[in-house]
């Protein structure tokens, strides 16, 4: 899809990108439009249900007040209190006495406001209950020894006779063995009136259903749910809509930790966006209170399809007034488009009239000073084409005429050896390997290795000719042999230095060439103690020539200085740096600073 729009017309594309852009607009200020309404709603219901959770919060403290006070009635009363001084284990005495004596309207106030289901009082030397009773079909009381031995027990002993609730659970179901409801329990400990010793502990076990309908009636439905964690992150009470994950942060104690005291905040569970308000009760246990977030939003559907209809609507509208002026843009466009396509079939005298002068005005003007410089180029391409055959042809000759010479000097080699001439079969040996090594195979880089071996054979071959009247020195490293640099750059400045300077001195002389590597890059210096050149002298043979073809034409004598600086500028640019110093009767001193460059970078760049 996105290849072929590239494909289609100026026209077209200015009219969908248009509608596209029209379209974009719409659905930005409508999702804008939705999701501050949203916010919005969100807000108000955060407040709602703070206001429930405000509710949830008195009844449950309501709740724990009323069992607890009615705990500490009836153990303080001097019914229970005597049965628990006197250890007795008639468990039908104590409750004949609970019934018929004072504590009777105290028992009748339990089974009237039916606030908890199950209670069981228990001394320190039985292990079954003083007193229990079950109004939901509970049954099995714990012994005491089990009850004892539990981290519930363990708990209520450390808050020393104040009360202690807890979730009835499988993993601390200490007190009743056949527990039939789910329970919210409260055990405390029972002191004396009398000394403040300890005599036993009672536990109260009220149903989650006695909470549902007693507490929090209408505050829950299917949709609308409530949960209640105590301060370690246990489950106390769910009701309505179940939401609760153990792993999700947002239930977590020390998540609840770093949170404020109450607040909302919209979370994914189950794959449902729900907006959870909470807050923390005064004794540290928190309350949850969850509404689906798509409840909150059926009214903005209306949202939705309004912003649908006006994009429908937007669109319809302006496709006839994109259409007009498109076509107004693109119509210079398609009159330079026909006048190229005559041009490319050879109508050279092709023009375009400008009426304007904006863009597409100076994109006329531009095409009609091109067609006219393209009508003036012909003739000198045709010249330029002639040329590139010459060069080709030269290419061609330079290849076969390599293989003739290796031959001759192969030849010339063996003849030598023949007859015994060790010097000339030596001359003949370090001339053909100076000249394998120069022709690099057609490549225009070597390694410096290669050139180093190329100026030993070169200098080589002049000590030869100079006899003893030449020294030379070649100071290159052998960490530096795998840079790449061009081929035959630095055997010109040698020659130069023997032509212009050694040759012309009696007693001869010295050339030494040394090389460095200074950061990124490759630093050289040629130097000898030969009859020095004036300025006119440098002059003639660092400056190119105009006209001059310094790769072919036989007047330069080969690879000469303005051949390596010719190529220096057409592979480096203007990244490398060529010193001439030198003065008549005081020698000369070339220092050249080139990349430092690997086989591998060198074809990255050149590649």
């Amino acid at each position: 899809m996105v290849k072929s729009f590239y494909h289609w017309s100026l026209k077209t594309k200015l009219i969908v990108i248009i509608q596209l852009i029209t379209a974009l607009v719409a659905v930005t200020l409508g999702y804008f439009s939705f999701e501050t309404s949203k916010t919005q709603i969100v807000n108000k219901v955060s407040v709602s249900n703070q206001s429930v959770i405000t509710v949830i919060d008195n009844n449950v403290t309501r709740m724990q007040r009323s069992i607890s006070d009615w705990a500490t009635v009836f153990v303080l009363s001097s019914t229970v209190q005597q049965a628990l001084q006197m250890q007795a284990n008639e468990q039908d005495a104590l409750e004949f006495a609970l019934y018929s004596g004072p504590a009777a309207s105290l028992m009748d106030q339990m089974l009237v406001t039916g606030n908890f289901d199950y209670l069981a009082l228990y001394g320190e030397s039985s292990s079954d209950p003083l007193y229990q009773v079950a109004t939901d079909d509970s049954s099995g009381p714990a012994k005491l020894e089990t009850i004892t031995a539990s981290e519930v027990y363990r708990q209520t002993e450390r808050l020393n006779g104040a009360p202690y609730w807890f979730p009835l659970t499988l993993t601390n179901n200490a007190f009743i063995e056949y527990n039939r409801q789910g329970k919210m329990g409260m055990s405390r400990i029972v002191r004396s009136t009398l000394n403040g010793e300890k005599l036993g502990v009672i536990f109260v076990g009220v149903n989650h259903q006695t909470i549902r309908s007693h507490y929090l009636k209408n505050l829950y439905d299917q949709d609308h749910g409530i949960l209640i964690l105590d301060q370690n992150g246990q489950s106390m009470l769910a009701a309505g809509k179940t939401f609760y994950e153990p792993d999700l942060a947002l239930f977590s104690p020390q998540e609840n930790d770093l949170q404020e005291p109450s607040g909302s905040r919209v979370t994914q569970i189950g794959g449902e966006e729900l907006l959870i308000s909470y807050s923390v009760m005064d004794n540290g246990w928190r309350i949850y209170y969850a509404v689906p977030l798509h409840l909150l939003t059926k009214e903005l559907n209306a949202i939705k399809l309004f912003v649908g209809l006006a994009i429908l609507g937007i669109i319809v509208l302006t496709v006839p007034l994109t259409t007009l002026l498109t076509s107004f843009l693109t119509a210079p466009i398609k009159k330079l488009l026909i006048s190229m396509r005559r041009f490319q079939n050879g109508h050279f005298g092709e023009r375009v009239e400008v009426k304007y002068q904006d863009e597409i005005g100076l994109l006329s003007q531009g095409y009609n000073n091109m067609v006219l410089n393209i009508k003036t180029l012909v003739d000198e391409a045709y010249v330029l084409r002639l040329k590139e055959k010459e060069a080709e042809l030269k290419a061609l000759q330079s290849q076969i005429n390599p293989h003739f010479l290796y031959n001759m000097l192969d030849m010339i080699f063996w003849e030598a050896e023949k007859a015994g001439q060790d010097r000339i079969s030596d001359m003949v040996i370090t001339l053909s390997r100076l000249f394998r090594l120069s022709l690099n195979r057609g490549k225009s880089f070597t390694s410096l290795g290669k050139e180093k071996e190329l100026i030993r054979q070169y200098l080589k071959l002049q000590q030869m000719r100079f006899a003893d009247k030449l020294t030379c020195d070649i100071d290159i490293p052998e960490e530096l042999e795998h840079y790449v640099i061009l081929k035959l750059l630095l055997q010109p400045f040698i020659e130069n230095a023997l032509i212009h300077g050694i040759e012309r001195k009696r007693e001869g002389g010295y050339v030494n060439v040394s090389a460095r590597l200074d950061g990124e890059q490759l630093s050289f210096v040629i130097e000898d103690n030969g009859i020095g050149m004036d300025e006119s002298m440098l002059k003639e043979i660092t400056e190119l020539q105009p006209e001059s073809d310094v790769y072919t034409a036989q007047e330069t004598g080969g690879y000469a200085i303005q051949n390596v600086i010719q190529r220096l500028r057409h592979y480096y640019k203007d990244d490398y740096k060529l010193t001439y110093i030198s003065e008549p009767g005081k020698g000369t001193r070339v220092e050249l600073s080139i990349p430092a460059m690997t086989e591998t970078r060198e074809e990255e760049k050149h590649g």
